[in-house]
């Protein structure tokens, strides 16, 4: 039980800078289709595949473990990355740069947000682990396949084995500081 009202919970923590990221995921269905059966996980998902990919702007994501490398993101149960995430488990992640402030606006749209509609005019490519759409211009990209999924509270805890990682050369991060992306600049 506790005396701590919603709102005291987000202001309090709307001070607490976070990293952002775009997750990509593909959605498991051709566009404008009836959803398949609930908790569906493919293990050998078919890249090639008609069916749409869906993105999100993330700030809900840590490392969890580096031997075996573990990261953990979380997503609002009443959503539809949620959704997908429960039954697909290939994905990936975007580190975005604070240039790419406009870019994480994009992706945080509610909805069923069609990534490849999101990325007219980025560069992007495919994840060759996972299939997962990835930005070229982003500071790092993680390809992750799920191990565990759990509701937890309002939200989907999703942990994954990082299957592949690129990093770019330093660039200063975005990140998101009392409600708004913000650019984190590096001191020497």
């Amino acid at each position: 039980m506790t005396n701590t009202s919603a709102d005291q919970v987000k202001s309090a923590l709307a001070r607490f800078a976070t990293g952002v990221a775009v997750l990509s995921v593909r959605d498991g269905r051709p566009p404008d289709s009836a959803p398949p059966g609930p908790d569906v996980v493919d293990p050998d998902e078919d890249f090639d595949d008609p069916a749409d990919d869906i993105a999100a702007t993330l700030t809900a994501f840590m490392p969890v473990s580096l031997f075996p490398p573990i990261v953990a993101i979380s997503a609002d149960l009443t959503g539809y990355v949620a959704e997908v995430l429960q039954r697909r488990a290939h994905w990936g992640l975007s580190v975005l740069s604070s240039g790419q402030a406009a870019l994480a606006g994009r992706f945080a749209a509610a909805g069923r947000p069609s990534a490849r509609l999101l990325l007219a005019g980025e560069e992007h490519h495919r994840g060759p682990l996972t299939g997962a759409l990835l930005l070229d211009r982003a500071t790092a990209t993680i390809e992750c396949v799920t191990i565990d999924r759990r509701p937890v509270g309002d939200h989907l805890l999703v942990t994954a084995s990082v299957v592949d990682v690129t990093a770019a050369g330093p660039k200063d991060p975005l990140v998101r500081y009392d409600r708004a992306y913000r650019g984190l600049t590096r001191r020497d």
